[in-house]
């Protein structure tokens, strides 16, 4: 160093001219690492999809089991969605997703199959406790061990961004199809705007609060989820009425007809969630606040079993149930498609990873939380 100061002083550069180049390489640096921050987040969950799908589309074995009176290759599921090899299955079903998002705006982490490995950190793998990790940055096996209807005991990412950005009543939104979601995504009630559930949505747009009202003309066979289509046509209304920072958008048809061992509605409602994809997307990209201004997250609160007779579960006894995924498209994400790297990653880096897409230091959040997955944006 001391040679090189020399040599450009003998050069014609004195050592005051050294020190501003040296700063205007700092703005600079600094300069980038502030564009390369997006200004909105959204999270979007597939409550319980498996790796399964996600990274080898329809699993025949699994419907075959559930269905052993028919053969798989003469049903209109296997004409839509089977293809020979894992890539072109999983294309098949999430269209949208790998080829277009993934391919050309993200990065996904979680392919266990090619040696990508992301895991739960709580024991529990069942809902709560998974959201909750994603949320908080970090298990909580002690205080959260139910599905039950509790404020959560830590404050989320989403409560803590409101105030630290300073947003407004609707500027940070949850919607959800689960009535305990009300409960998972806020420490204070009220905190943030949320709507989960059987739960009415005032909007001034006819039609959508047709669907508020419609929603309940349409109950689903459970008593505290609603079909994932009204969860997502209010949540667009959200977006579109109040221009919301960040939006945590939450589906979960993937798990509850997977308990219910409708094989075939898990994936037609996978397919359906791709459809929603493209519309968030394309939507983003027709706005000039959203437009390459936005990160957004894609993941899931839990895997299942791993075999086609224990598909349907997840539970502690269960390792599959501790596999997840973990994507990211949009401002900042380098375009690198599934990421197949032999670092494991964890369910509890992910409030990390969105706050490192808003350019946030994730340690000021919470010291004890999950470090992002920085590969994303490199």
């Amino acid at each position: 160093m001391h040679n090189w100061l020399a040599g450009t002083a003998q050069e014609g550069f004195s050592f005051p001219m050294l020190i501003r180049i040296a700063l205007l390489f700092l703005i600079v640096g600094s300069s980038f690492s502030a564009g390369a921050a997006a200004r909105n987040v959204i999270l979007v969950t597939l409550d319980g999809a498996r790796t399964q799908e996600i990274f080898r589309g329809l699993d025949v074995p699994t419907w075959q089991e559930q269905n052993k009176d028919q053969k798989a290759e003469e049903t209109d599921l296997h004409r839509k969605f089977w293809a020979s090899t894992p890539e072109a299955r999983r294309e098949r079903l999430l269209p949208f997703f790998w080829g277009t998002l993934m391919k050309n705006h993200g990065a996904i982490v979680g392919d266990r199959f090619n040696g990508s490995v992301m895991k739960l950190s709580n024991r529990h793998r069942f809902s709560y406790p998974g959201y909750s990790e994603i949320l908080t940055g970090r298990a909580n096996d002690r205080e959260i061990d139910s599905n039950s209807k509790i404020y959560n005991p830590r404050t989320t990412v989403l409560e803590w961004l409101k105030g630290e950005l300073r947003l407004g009543p609707n500027q940070v939104a949850a919607f959800a199809c689960w009535d305990v979601m009300d409960y998972i995504v806020m420490k204070e009630p009220g905190a943030i705007a949320s709507n989960a559930g059987f739960e009415e949505y005032a909007s001034a747009d006819p039609a959508v609060a047709a669907l508020s009202r419609l929603q309940f003309a349409t109950p689903t066979p459970w008593n505290s989820v609603r079909h994932d289509v009204y969860t997502f046509r209010f949540a667009m209304d959200h977006l579109k009425t109040h221009r919301p920072r960040v939006l945590y958008l939450s589906l979960g048809e993937t798990d509850d007809w997977a308990h219910d061992k409708r094989y075939d509605r898990v994936i037609e409602a996978l397919h359906r969630s791709d459809g929603y994809f493209r519309e968030l997307w394309e939507w983003l990209q027709s706005q000039d606040d959203y437009r390459d201004q936005t990160t957004v997250l894609f993941a899931t609160d839990h895997g299942r079993g791993d075999d086609p007779l224990n598909w349907q579960h997840h539970n502690d006894k269960l390792d599959g149930a501790a596999f997840v995924w973990l994507a990211a498209a949009g401002k900042g994400v380098t375009k690198r498609g599934n990421l197949t790297p032999t670092a494991e990653y964890s369910q509890d880096q992910i409030s990390g990873t969105l706050l490192h897409a808003l350019g946030i230091d994730a340690s000021r959040y919470s010291p004890e939380a999950g470090k992002p997955v920085e590969l994303f944006f490199k």
